[in-house]
């Protein structure tokens, strides 16, 4: 069964509703149209008249090619979807009778703060796969779509099931299936989760925590023995107790996330939210932990829906929580008290909601979070260009009367350019600021509590151990800041500093952490040419690790009174690990103490390497690109310029791609692979600079420029420089992968349509490759916010760039491509499905391959794909064997 177009007349629909079906009638034809939540930013137009036959209705839009099956007939035919070539979004200011809606208001085109003209007339982008697009997820013909392509996946690749279960073997011996994350101390007792051979989730666990125990006790011996019952397991600390099961819960579900989960401070209930579809719209719950009876929130008659998150008062009488609007953005605060002043629960219909704060500016989103130190509700408004943050004292609103709304403080208005992160000291807050966008890192600076007013009241902390007082974090270029944790151990001694302050961030390009003692008096320097607070640096230190090249981060600390902080250490080649270190002696090798050290079973480091090396871009200003690699040694000593290497990355929202230890590139390395992670600009690596002057808005090209001159260079076509030979001509485009997930998508459908020929197959996970469609409509999830990150195609300045990278718009015809895998998530609020649906079906109308373009949507998943552990490693299995057989390995 196939469709035909009959004739040339053209229809013109501008529609404002959900999915639906229109059927025309005259006395010759009948015209159908499906459509798939048309807003009125979109003006569909196509060739009407189609072949009579409502029995077609279901197929008409999948037609199958019998060319193609006449030519191969043992070979699988890929779905071949109905292409409206006629079909087109509009881009810039919308005509008056695209506005003629009494239903909803306009659709937004561009932030309130945006001064850039909008496209006037509007442009068209072409659009033939528009119908694709159904917000519901419940339109038949679009689901037996994507059934039908994942189908096709399936036939092309079950040759490779035994490879798959090979692959997945492997991914099971490299990691201990029952195990536990390291126990962390808060209040009274130790928590931890735990994980059991065959379970797919954690379990949420804690213990008794002796008075003054700083460390957990001894592990039960026993504790990882396999039991018939993979439920009944023997506990890892005395008296373990389970506050959250999750196994048990999702028992009947196909899908499983937890958002937040907070045991009040009472000790005796847990607060948490679920995902159960993968749209991160999560539902809420209070469970009493002792008798496990669990309720259930709701809102009138329906259940309570949020973001997810979730913060106790410190009575634990009620709890704050996010709503989401249309668009799914966070922009509600409410308080719900949830117990009386006796502790009993309050009827469901006798919960009431307190509105604290609403963000009407679509281009900012709410998020929630407690102080280390408990005392303060911190609440941050966020666009990507501008901050605002309030804060209520929980301490002392136990004592007053005024509602929660007001007592709500501000630290400073938003202004524009303005970004900072406010983090509680001693009495002050250490705020880590960008200056208006006038230094290109984060600073440090501090105010007094309560005196916040603006950043004018925002005072430089400087080290004073040094004779010469000097400020500890500029914003410069050398050093980059990313968060401050304070601990405030008990000082019996009178010999304490003030606080201890552990500060995450970025030098020579890899992450640092620093320990800070503070103090606080008067700073009265003449050297000094900038006011100093009061809060000041008596003693600092950067923490070194025997590996030059490492990821290193803030483990899991919920004590802010514990003379230690918890690190997480690892590299390309070395384990993860958990490693407390002192406070008062950081530099100390002797007095760190591991903690936990993840075992990967068979796996010998002396026979992996890894390197770090820079390949110069071509922006003609030799901006050195870093570049990790890792691989099996044997692998790289026989250099013959055909060594199979995947190239990952991602080069987006500041995020850096850190050398970190992954158990499952185990198989590919020792397959011969190399695995080269590409820190391209758009990424945090080499601080902000690196992503918010050289890889965002009109600077977005250089992230697909970089990545591209990485690949030649591992080819040896590139005729740029290096720091230098390492990684040089190890292979050729037949033997090169390349992968991307999310804006990696992006950036991997940018980079094969600038250079098709250079990769042999390429991995695109949940991509974000219709940029151009989804960034005009400001009705999709997150295209207001994120105008600030790409720019906005609605507007001058910015259309012609946008339109010049996006990937959907570029795909070059007759051109041989990669073989590509896409992958899509049905429930995702971040990259539609629609996005990797349209992409695969453009590539094969287009290009030509000798492999294969292949689409698998998950239908019971979002944008973090599988819940379940182990149907994770299994889809990551499957897509290495796709892989390995790309490259000619197997």
């Amino acid at each position: 069964m196939y469709g035909r177009i009959i004739g040339s007349e053209h229809i013109v629909v501008t529609i404002s509703s959900t999915m639906g079906l229109i059927i025309g009638l005259s006395h010759t034809t009948v015209m159908i149209f499906f459509f798939s939540t048309l807003r009125r930013s979109e003006c569909f137009t196509t060739s009407s008249k189609f072949k009579s036959s409502l029995q077609h209705r279901n197929n008409f839009l999948l037609a199958s090619s019998p060319s193609a099956v006449d030519e191969e007939k043992s070979r699988p035919t890929p779905p071949i979807p109905f292409r409206d070539e006629n079909a087109f979004v509009l881009a810039g200011e919308l005509p008056d009778e695209a506005d003629q809606d009494d239903a909803s208001p306009p659709p937004i085109r561009q932030s309130k703060l945006s001064k850039n003209p909008l496209l006037s007339p509007p442009r068209r982008l072409p659009n033939p796969y528009g119908w694709m697009r159904d917000d519901s997820r419940t339109n038949t013909t679009v689901l037996n779509h994507l059934r039908e392509e994942n189908e096709y996946t399936r036939q092309m690749t079950q040759h490779l099931d035994g490879l798959t279960e090979e692959l997945y073997e492997e991914f099971l011996s490299a990691i201990e299936e029952t195990d536990y994350t390291t126990p962390a101390a808060y209040a009274g007792y130790w928590y931890y989760s735990r994980f059991v051979e065959g379970l797919s989730y954690p379990i949420y666990c804690r213990a008794p925590r002796k008075e003054g125990d700083l460390y957990h006790p001894p592990i039960n011996e026993g504790w990882n023995e396999k039991c018939d019952n993979p439920f009944d397991m023997v506990p890892l600390l005395v008296n373990e107790e389970v506050y959250l099961h999750l196994p048990e819960m999702a028992s009947t579900k196909t899908y499983l996330a937890s958002g937040a989960i907070r045991v009040s401070p009472d000790d005796k209930h847990v607060a948490y939210s679920l995902d159960e579809v993968g749209g991160e719209t999560c539902q809420l719950y209070i469970k009493h932990i002792e008798s496990g009876k669990e309720r259930v929130l709701y809102d009138g008659d329906e259940l309570l829906e949020g973001d997810g998150s979730i913060v106790w008062d410190n009575e634990g009488k009620s709890i704050f929580f996010c709503t989401l609007d249309a668009t799914h953005r966070p922009y509600r605060l409410y308080r719900r008290q949830v117990f009386d002043n006796e502790g009993n629960y309050i009827d469901d219909k006798m919960q009431i909601d307190e509105l604290i704060f609403e963000e009407e500016d679509g281009s900012f989103s709410l998020r929630i979070m407690k102080t280390f130190d408990r005392r303060h509700l911190v609440l941050t408004c966020s666009a990507k260009e501008s901050t605002e943050l309030h804060y209520i004292d929980l301490e002392r609103s136990k004592d007053i009367e005024d509602s929660f709304g007001e007592q709500l403080v501000c630290i400073s208005k938003r202004l524009d350019k303005l970004c900072y992160r406010a983090t509680s000291c001693a009495g002050y807050w250490l705020i880590q600021t960008n200056n208006m966008g006038n230094t290109p890192n984060l600073s440090l600076k501090a105010c007094r509590v309560g005196e916040e007013n603006d950043p004018s009241s925002w005072l430089d902390v400087v080290n004073t151990e040094n004779e010469t007082p000097e400020v500890m974090f500029t914003g410069g270029d050398g050093r980059s800041l990313d968060g401050v944790t304070i601990f405030s151990p008990p000082d019996e001694n009178n010999d304490a500093p003030l606080a201890y302050g552990v500060v995450s961030g970025r030098e020579e390009g890899i992450p640092r952490i620093w320990i800070l003692e503070f103090a606080e008096e008067e700073i009265n320097d003449a050297t000094m040419s900038l006011k100093a607070s009061p809060l000041h640096v008596t003693k600092s230190c950067r923490l070194e690790f025997d590996e030059s090249a490492y990821d290193c981060g803030i483990g899991g600390n919920r004590d802010n009174t514990l003379p230690h902080v918890v690190v997480s250490y690892d590299s390309l080649v070395t384990p993860p690990s958990h490693i407390a270190i002192p406070l008062s002696n950081p530099e100390d090798f002797e007095a760190r103490r591991v903690l936990k050290e993840k075992q990967v079973e068979g796996y010998d480091k002396e026979l992996f390497g890894c390197e770090r090396f820079t390949v110069k871009s071509r922006d003609g200003i030799e901006t050195e690109i870093p570049v990790s690699m890792v691989f099996q040694r044997d692998s790289l000593k026989k250099n013959n310029g055909n060594i199979p290497v995947h190239l990952y990355g991602y080069g987006s929202y500041g995020a850096s791609i850190e050398a970190s230890f992954r158990s499952t590139r185990l198989p590919l390395l020792k397959r011969g692979v190399v695995y080269v992670l590409a820190h391209v600009r758009g990424g945090g690596e080499n601080g902000r600079p690196w992503y918010e002057e050289q890889g965002k808005y009109l600077g977005k090209k250089n992230t697909f420029n970089d990545f591209v001159d990485i690949a030649r260079w591992l080819t040896d076509e590139s005729e740029l420089g290096a720091s230098d030979d390492i990684g040089r001509g190890i292979t050729n485009p037949s033997k090169l992968s390349c992968e991307g997930r999310s804006a990696g998508g992006l950036l991997i459908g940018a980079s094969i349509n600038q250079a098709p020929d250079l990769f042999r197959a390429a991995l695109l996970g949940v991509p974000f490759v219709d940029l151009m469609c989804t960034m005009v409509d400001s009705t999709i999830p997150l295209t207001c916010i994120e105008w600030q990150e790409w720019g906005n195609p609605n507007e001058e300045e910015y259309h012609d760039y946008m339109m010049s990278y996006c990937p959907m718009q570029n795909v070059q015809e007759g051109k041989t491509y990669p073989s590509c895998l896409i992958t899509g998530g049905l429930h995702d609020p971040r990259v539609a499905y629609w996005e990797p649906a349209k992409f695969a079906a453009t590539l094969r109308h287009k290009s030509t391959s000798p492999g294969p373009i292949l689409l698998k949507t998950d239908l019971d998943a979002g944008h973090f794909a599988a819940s379940d552990r182990y149907k994770y490693l299994k889809e990551q299995a499957f897509e290495f064997a796709y892989l390995l057989e790309q490259l000619g390995v197997v």
